[in-house]
C-alpha cells in the first residue's frame, strides 16, 4: 500500500463473541451510537463510544458497504478504530423470516409486560435489533430478501 493511501486510511476490525467480522483498511465508517449517527475518518480524536443496534456504513477501496451491528462499543484511534458488538451481519447473512419472528416475538413480550419492567427494556432491545436487520434487507438487500420481507411485512415493521 502506498504512503498516499496508507495516510487516507485506517484500520478497522470488527468481532463479535462468535466470529471476527471484519478486519482491513477502510476511508471511513459511520456508526449508530447511543447520542446519534457517528462518522470517523483517518486521524479521529481518540474516544470510546457505546453503540446501539444500527446500520454501519464502511468505505472501502472507494466503495461502501453497510452491515448491521448490534450493541457493543467502538475503541476510535487516529489509525485503528476496534469495534467489540454483540453481532454483526451483511445484508445478504440476513435470515429475513428469523428477523420478522424475533420482531413479533418481542414485540408480544414487551406488550405483555409493564411498563417500566426490566424484561420490557430487553424485548424493546430485541425488536430494535430485528428492526434493524429487516431495514437493512429493505435498503441493501437481495432481490429474494426483499420479495420475502415484502410477503411478511403486514404489520410487522408498521412500528
Amino acid at each position: 500500500m502506498s504512503e498516499d493511501k496508507k495516510a487516507k486510511t485506517m484500520m478497522l476490525e470488527i468481532v463479535t463473541p462468535y466470529r471476527h467480522f471484519y478486519e482491513g483498511p477502510v476511508e471511513s465508517v459511520v456508526l449508530s451510537s447511543l447520542n446519534g449517527s457517528v462518522g470517523i475518518l483517518p486521524g479521529h480524536a481518540p474516544m470510546v463510544i457505546a453503540l446501539i443496534p444500527g446500520i454501519t456504513k464502511i468505505t472501502m477501496d472507494g466503495q461502501t458497504r453497510h452491515a448491521v451491528l448490534t450493541d457493543g462499543f467502538a475503541e476510535i484511534g487516529q489509525h485503528l478504530l476496534l469495534i467489540l458488538c454483540d453481532s454483526a451481519n451483511w445484508p445478504e447473512e440476513i435470515d429475513v423470516r428469523r428477523a420478522s419472528d424475533a420482531y413479533l416475538r418481542a414485540k408480544e413480550r414487551a406488550d405483555a409486560l409493564p411498563r417500566q419492567s426490566e424484561e420490557k427494556k430487553y424485548s424493546e432491545n430485541s425488536m430494535k435489533r430485528a428492526l434493524e436487520r429487516m431495514n437493512i434487507v429493505r435498503l441493501h438487500g437481495t432481490a429474494h430478501q426483499k420479495s420475502t420481507l415484502r410477503k411478511l411485512d403486514g404489520d410487522t415493521t408498521s412500528e
